[in-house]
């Protein structure tokens, strides 16, 4: 039997839909629906009892990533967990049969996860990010297995399964960089299938984001292998607003840094150097904002002015030539200059993916990606200053109010 899993809150006009499309699913097995509910205060419990869910109830102040999820595996009854979202649809019919029949046909295969693709109505920076997400993921091994050095062979799964390659895995730590490590490990609940018998060997750790992440390093650790099948397709992207960009931006990172174990990318700062070149980057923003105005159209290019210093330090840095000294001597504009430098980065790798945007979307990507850039900055700060051992009463509070509720 395969259990579908779903926490819920508020789900919205559009989780019968969703929810439809869950039970119409062509499986080949007997399928249950079960629903872990925080307080919605619409039609979401209505709709779950309507559909023939499983419902159960819990306060919204106990709602954890992790842990509801081990509730909703504690009440399910199948041998196989499948877990996803609210706000995740199946893009097609054949989706639980996409992550069961790996399992069915491997048996020392513990996990499956799929692919995510964009909702009809993601706007342009929902639409680029779960497109670029799928991008950097296909990168790294569809097979994540034990060990390190196991040779690379080829798998096919099932009679109709995909044919997939095993490559090495580090398995003791990870290393290289913080997209080399995502890579290496990546999982996440939004469309996964876990064997029950591994999940009660391992369930999800008490944390406030990532408990897919975080499981996935552990259950790799222990010698265990997932797959990546991107033919379990469901439809799943966030139109938010700038502020909420920050928000999930910040809790994501910090919480992303934790799990895959980042060193530091961050030197000590002032709060005073911190405050001055977030507010040198906002300004910068909305001049570019008010540049949009006489733009040609379509919009091709967002980008920032970026300081002869900032420029300097990259190619002393490119070239191993920024001794200590001369590093401190060019980091008069070092926040502002990094946060500049990631949006103008990730703003050439969005506006090359649609092929240019309209004045109205430039706009609202501008925005969405200033903030999303900022929250990145700030988890990683709070990050640093958290191993130094040294996080600032401001930014503690601030990570506070930016967790609330993500």
């Amino acid at each position: 039997m395969i259990s579908v899993c779903i926490p819920t809150k508020n789900a919205g006009p559009q989780f019968a839909r969703h929810l439809r499309a869950w039970r119409g699913q062509l499986a080949r097995e007997e399928v249950e629906l079960v629903i872990a509910d925080s307080g919605s205060e619409d039609s979401t419990v209505a709709t779950a009892r309507e559909l023939g869910a499983r419902l159960l109830s819990i306060p919204p102040g106990e709602f954890n990533h992790g842990e509801t999820r081990n509730l909703l595996g504690r009440q399910a009854r199948g041998d196989l967990l499948v877990f996803t979202v609210q706000d995740a649809c199946p893009a097609d019919d054949f989706v639980l049969l996409e992550l069961a029949r790996p399992l069915r046909h491997t048996p020392d295969l513990g996990a499956v996860t799929g692919r995510q693709v964009p909702h009809a109505d993601a706007d342009p920076f929902a639409r680029w990010e779960v497109e670029h997400h799928h991008t950097v993921i296909s990168r790294g091994p569809a097979w994540k297995p034990k060990q390190y050095l196991l040779p690379a062979r080829t798998y096919t799964v099932g009679s109709e399964g995909p044919a997939l390659r095993r490559l090495p895995l580090r398995h003791r730590r990870l290393s290289g960089s913080f997209v080399r490590r995502f890579q290496r490990v990546a999982f996440d609940n939004v469309c996964s299938a876990l064997r029950r018998t591994l999940w009660e060997q391992f369930p999800f750790a008490r944390i406030e984001f990532g408990e897919d992440l975080e499981w996935a390093v552990r259950v790799l650790r222990a010698g265990h292998t997932l797959l990546r099948n991107p033919a379990a397709r469901v439809h799943h992207s966030h139109n938010l607003e700038p502020y909420q960009r920050l928000r999930r931006a910040f809790v994501s990172r910090r919480a992303s840094n934790r799990i895959l174990e980042l060193p530091p990318a961050l030197p000590a700062l002032r709060e005073d150097e911190v405050l001055s070149g977030i507010g040198a980057y906002a300004a910068a923003l909305a001049e570019l904002e008010a540049q949009l105005e006489t733009a040609p159209q379509p919009v091709r290019r967002l980008a920032l002015p970026s300081s002869a210093r900032h420029l300097a330090r990259r190619a002393l840095r490119r070239l191993s030539l920024a001794g200590p000294g001369l590093a401190r001597r060019l980091r008069t504009n070092l926040v502002s200059d990094q946060l500049g430098g990631s949006f103008n980065t990730v703003s050439r790798l969005l506006v090359r993916f649609h092929g240019g945007l309209s004045p109205a979307d430039a706009r609202l990507v501008l925005w969405q990606l200033g903030m999303h850039v900022l929250g990145d900055f700030l988890g990683d700060y709070a990050y640093a200053a958290e191993a130094a051992g040294a996080l600032p009463a401001w930014l503690e509070e601030m990570a506070t109010g930016l967790s609330r509720g993500v």
